[in-house]
């Protein structure tokens, strides 16, 4: 992505990041959390902090600044690969219009990423590479062997 992101924190393990989303009339506090869930394969979960510092990946911000969110995110992402170059990253959408729109946002940005990743969409439980136009559950992400 191109777009412009947040400046970002990450933890000493590269495991989860902070920054905050901001507007004119408010500042969101935002973490992208990385959660090992398999030998090789990590959960790529986002959203804005509520008051227990939990990812509260269902709220809706309303901050005017979506694109430079997931800007932010994939900087993340990006970020996790450089420190876990042979790991794979899952992702899915926290609700059906989610889901939609990263799969949007991966076939926008499908050339930009096809000659260091490897996208997968999951159709019924199971891994597939990555076409325009098809409906996923979810996502797999890994880094192109160079």
């Amino acid at each position: 992505m191109k777009e412009k992101f947040y400046p970002f924190r990450a933890s000493e393990d590269y495991l989860f990041y902070y920054f905050e989303s901001r507007s004119e009339e408010r500042t969101i506090h935002k973490a992208v959390q990385f959660e090992k869930i398999g030998a090789d394969i990590y959960n790529l979960a986002f959203g804005a902090l509520d008051e227990n510092r939990e990812i509260n990946d269902f709220c809706v911000s309303n901050n005017q600044d979506m694109n430079k969110v997931l800007a932010t995110v994939v900087r993340t992402a990006l970020t996790f690969f450089e420190a876990y170059p042979d790991r794979r990253v899952y992702f899915t959408g926290s609700s059906k219009a989610r889901l939609r729109l990263y799969s949007a946002i991966l076939a926008r940005e499908f050339e930009n990423w096809k000659p260091v990743f490897e996208v997968l969409g999951i159709q019924n439980g199971n891994p597939v590479p990555f076409e325009q136009g098809v409906n996923y559950e979810s996502f797999i992400i890994n880094r192109k062997s160079i």
